[in-house]
């Protein structure tokens, strides 16, 4: 399914190193792993509860950690930096972050421009 450039994406956090004490995103939120993608899930058209629920069922429990919040940012912030977002199901809602640069420190100017877009929510 594409995803549309008004969606939100939500990068949930089982690390405090995604987000400050004042609820502001840090850079390493939309950090790219090895495999030069970020995870995210698509969080338009659902409701806090079940945000909360995919956090849980699909990130926090797979790591065995607890869920501490989400970064969300719209599909157009991710676009703006040249960067595209694909759908990457199962599970269901799951996309990715892709077309990141090979160089540590272009990916972390792209990724300190997603931090300075998005809004972290704490659960």
């Amino acid at each position: 399914m594409p995803v549309d450039p008004n969606e939100e994406l939500a990068r949930f956090a089982v690390e405090k190193s995604y987000f400050r004490a004042d609820n502001t995103v840090r850079h390493n939120a939309y950090m790219p792993g090895r495999e030069k993608a970020v995870s995210v899930f698509r969080q338009s058209g659902l409701t806090e509860a079940e945000i909360w629920e995919l956090g849980v069922t699909r990130v926090a429990k797979h790591r065995d950690k607890p869920l501490l919040g989400r970064a969300v940012i719209h599909v157009y912030h991710v676009l703006s930096q040249e960067l595209s977002v694909e759908s990457a199901e199962p599970p269901p809602r799951h996309a990715n972050i892709l077309g990141w640069p090979h160089e540590h420190e272009k990916q972390k100017e792209k990724a300190l421009e997603l931090a300075a877009r998005g809004t972290f929510v704490r659960r």
